[in-house]
């Protein structure tokens, strides 16, 4: 059988991760003028042309493992759930009033689960933690750059955004929700401790410039974000400690939270004028009623994927009309998924979520280890940044979605792709687990030098 030299997969898999986090190709073809580029605007053949290549790479690496494959995800609820839901954005070509549109972007994002699949059995945890943290690096100081070097296209000057920094992103509020993901998720990293010496200095770095780069975007959004998935990471901190001193702990992170919410509902409209925005979150609450009466008109499979909001004649008229603004895309990620193909594909979706993030918990608490963190993390951004944006089938947040979803459980079962462990060096291998709640359950261990490394 074929075999790939294994440091070439390292090089494509943080290659593409970081191509499809933060490549320049949109704001360079279309945003030399500092404006606002239209959601879904494609510069040429090469944004997607791209990322075809790289997704048909991972498919072939697949192929050739498909027996590793198979194995890891045959006793994984979470698998037969994505692939009916892909199956479904697929299907919805048939009811879309674009279908060949809609098939192109089923297209794609399965690609974009091709590439996930390859990127959780090719890896173990830490290997992708790793990885994880090169792509997010790059995509921050790639974006750093672009601000302070080519603010033509990295900074929008048109209102009424002049000044919000979008680096290499199609808008402000794409770039801030990112990097104050980013900023917490490598604080998750840096406490792992999975690098050493000058490399956890240069994360450390990288951390300062993602909180700036949070800052710098302006967005009211990722300010929100920071803060929360910043107590999220000391809760689940406090998970991992004794009981005793889990409950103080704990209390007071509540209490502490619960006055703020209480404040800040008694103040919203002082709150969002800090940020120059309306209690109307910026017209958003101007479509969504719109969109539920659209949703309620189709309620079981929707529009099609991608198949609603193409323009003059498409279903979203009847929005822009009631709302008074052509919006791009529904400023909710849990309402396109309503559109795109109904309740079906919502409740497939929210069975997903929920199992993934119970199942990412009991794994923090049965670890106690930092880097189990990180899922939860991806699950609390993907979540805030999905309330007034729509960037669910992102090629980027779908991967982390679905990493997020294979990995509990590959960990919980004591499941792990046997090549990725043969290849790896020792320092590297993954988490090894009896299933959770079982009596048996072995705490993972991470070994580095020939240390145990765990977290305590």
């Amino acid at each position: 059988m074929l075999r790939i030299p294994r440091y070439l997969e390292y090089i494509y898999a943080c290659f593409a991760l970081w191509f499809f986090m933060g490549n320049p190709i949109n704001v360079l073809t279309l945003g030399s003028g500092g404006g606002q580029i239209a959601v879904g605007a494609e510069s040429n053949f090469l944004l997607p042309g791209i990322s075809m290549a790289l997704y048909a790479i991972a498919a072939g690496i697949l192929l050739l493992h498909w027996q590793s494959v198979l194995g890891r995800f045959a006793s994984n609820p979470q698998f037969l759930l994505i692939v009916l839901f892909i199956a479904l954005v697929l299907a919805s070509t048939q009811w879309s009033s674009y279908p060949n549109f809609t098939l192109r972007r089923s297209i794609l994002i399965t690609g974009a689960t091709a590439f996930a699949l390859f990127f959780s059995v090719r890896f173990d945890f830490i290997q992708q933690l790793k990885i994880l943290a090169i792509a997010l690096s790059a995509t921050v100081l790639i974006c750093l750059a672009f601000g302070l070097f080519l603010p033509t296209y990295g900074v929008m000057s048109l209102p009424p955004h002049v000044g919000a920094w979008r680096g290499t992103h199609m808008h402000k509020n794409h770039l801030g929700p990112q990097m104050a993901f980013v900023a917490i998720f490598l604080v998750a990293i840096s406490s792992a401790k999975i690098f050493k010496g000058r490399a956890q200095l240069w994360l450390s770095g990288i951390i300062l410039c993602a909180v700036f780069l949070t800052i710098a975007s302006k967005s009211t959004t990722a300010v929100l974000a920071l803060l929360t998935m910043g107590l999220i990471f000391m809760v689940c901190n406090v998970l991992k400690l004794n009981y005793r001193y889990m409950v103080t702990i704990f209390s007071a992170i509540m209490l502490t939270a619960g006055a703020a919410t209480v404040y800040l509902h008694s103040n919203i409209g002082t709150f969002l004028g800090y940020f120059g925005k309306g209690t109307d979150l910026s017209g958003r609450t101007d479509i969504w009623p719109p969109i539920m009466t659209m949703i309620s008109q189709k309620p079981l499979l929707g529009y099609g994927y991608e198949g609603f909001w193409r323009g003059e004649g498409s279903p979203a008229m009847f929005v822009w009309q009631v709302a008074g603004w052509p919006s791009p895309h529904a400023h909710n990620g849990f309402l396109e998924i309503l559109l795109a193909i109904g309740w079906v594909g919502g409740l497939l979706f929210l069975v997903s979520f929920l199992l993934t993030l119970s199942t990412s918990f009991k794994l923090i608490r049965l670890t106690k280890m930092t880097c189990a963190i990180c899922p939860v993390l991806v699950l609390v951004f993907i979540m805030l940044n999905n309330i007034t944006e729509s960037n669910l089938f992102n090629s980027d947040v779908w991967i982390l979605y679905l990493w997020t979803c294979f990995f509990p459980w590959a960990v919980a079962r004591g499941v792990a792709s046997d090549e990725a462990i043969e290849e790896s060096p020792k320092q590297e291998r993954a988490l090894t687990a009896g299933a959770l709640g079982s009596a048996a359950y072995a705490r993972p261990m991470l070994v580095s030098n020939g240390r145990d490394g765990r977290d305590r």
